[in-house]
């Protein structure tokens, strides 16, 4: 798959105005034990430069799941073909999709997308055939709760297990306590005492954004978003992710003062001595910010963090509402080569080692839980997964034209549920 530059400013405008309405908007590399220590000297050196360029290291998957099983690595492996295979899931069964993630409703012609099915390399008791168990889940976190925060993806994240699990047990959605203020959506299973949590946050940090996201938004880098933050020591599990928006106009402030902007718009190039800087540099200080608090939170003890990576799009001829499109049938062939498009290769390369500096402050501090969830090389594969034109209705289409950014439910993000129950397995 070639790669493809990721548009940024004619579409954003119009993407923003649908995404305020709707809540929305690799290589491979090998990690290596011994630069973490590089790494932290690294980031101690340049903390007080959050938007420094950086370098990236090689490193090695190995450690993602060291603590799930001794020789599993469920970040490699491949898609095989399962035409048996079911979803857990329909828009019949589950009432908690999306209009932009119904792609069933909303008639896409190939469900070939389904029929699909993720197999480890090996070591992980992976093998076709095998479904996510959801009595297993429950038994594991039964009086125990997980807050998601991020944006549509991790929405998307937290629908797909909901339908999963409420396959088994219908939740009861309730509204947060006052004390939570708004951003929060629950979702009750009161025969398993277990509690599923969402905060919608693109940026991981505090930011200020008009009614319609008519123009750019100010985000405080160096701030951790006190709206989350911390409720976190309420779950057993917090999982951070959030990559894309960081490609819309914005102003970034560091210290409540201005530090740069990023976009060809009025507000960033009227501003005087404004120094203009790349999406990427602003995603990794927002992440080093909120994993760094994390990591070093006292109280935090009982939590387990997972940090999930950034799930790439698949545009192709273009980008939103200037032509692209993804209209493939099924997974890349694993054979083939394939590239990931930027910034997204920036955002991922800056979550994994921002995560492996926050794991060693967590490590000498106060002993956290920090586990990575990367989802970026299977989803890299996925072309086929995501609603392309089939999100939306004839004539409605809320802001998404063609969208190769967001997943069908159900669709290929369900076997994120399998890793987070690997991860959980394994703590």
């Amino acid at each position: 798959m070639k790669a493809l530059p990721v548009p940024v400013i004619p579409f954003l405008r119009r993407l923003l105005t649908g995404a305020r309405r709707s809540r929305h908007a690799v290589p491979n590399i090998n990690y290596v034990p011994a630069l973490v220590g590089f790494l932290v000297l690294a980031v101690a050196t340049f903390s007080v430069v959050f938007l420094s360029p950086f370098q990236w290291p090689p490193v090695s998957s190995s450690s993602l799941f060291s603590n799930a099983g001794a020789g599993c690595d469920m970040t490699r492996g491949e898609w095989v073909r399962d035409p048996s295979a079911r979803p857990y899931y329909t828009n019949a069964t589950c009432a908690f999709i999306e209009g932009y993630q119904n792609c069933m409703t909303h008639g896409k012609p190939s469900l070939e997308f389904l029929q699909w099915r993720w197999r480890p390399d090996g070591g992980c008791g992976g093998e076709l055939g095998r479904r996510f168990d959801a009595a297993r889940f429950f038994r594991l976190v039964r009086g125990k709760s997980i807050l998601f925060v991020g944006d549509s993806l991790a929405s998307s994240h937290v629908r797909s297990l909901v339908c999963t699990l409420s396959q088994t047990e219908s939740p009861e959605e309730r509204s947060p306590p006052q004390r939570s203020g708004e951003g929060f959506e629950h979702w009750r299973f009161p025969a398993h005492a277990f509690t599923v949590a969402f905060f919608w946050t693109p940026f991981q940090g505090p930011e200020r954004q008009g009614e319609v996201f008519a123009g750019p938004t100010d985000i405080h880098l160096d701030e951790p978003d006190q709206r989350w933050v911390p409720a976190a020591m309420d779950h057993d599990y917090v999982v951070v992710s959030a990559s894309h928006w960081f490609a819309r106009p914005a102003v970034y402030y560091l210290g409540g003062r201005v530090a740069g902007c990023h976009g060809h718009h009025d507000g960033c190039g009227a501003m005087a001595n404004a120094t203009k800087l790349k999406p990427e540099h602003a995603q990794r200080a927002a992440f080093r910010t909120v994993l760094g608090k994390l990591a070093g939170m006292e109280g935090l003890k009982r939590t387990t963090v997972i940090l999930r990576t950034v799930a790439p799009t698949h545009y192709e001829n273009g980008g939103w509402f200037d032509g692209g499109e993804c209209t493939a049938t099924q997974p890349a062939d694993p054979e083939d080569p394939v590239e990931m498009a930027e910034p997204e290769g920036e955002f991922y390369r800056a979550q994994v080692e921002e995560f492996a500096a926050a794991e060693e402050i967590a490590r000498r501090k106060n002993d956290v839980r920090m586990r990575m969830m990367d989802v970026t090389k299977m989803m890299l594969r996925r072309p086929d997964g995501h609603p392309d034109r089939y999100g939306h209705g004839a004539g409605e289409h809320e802001g998404f034209e063609i969208d190769c950014l967001h997943w069908c439910l159900p669709g290929p993000i369900d076997v994120w549920n399998d890793m987070l129950l690997h991860i959980i397995a394994g703590r």
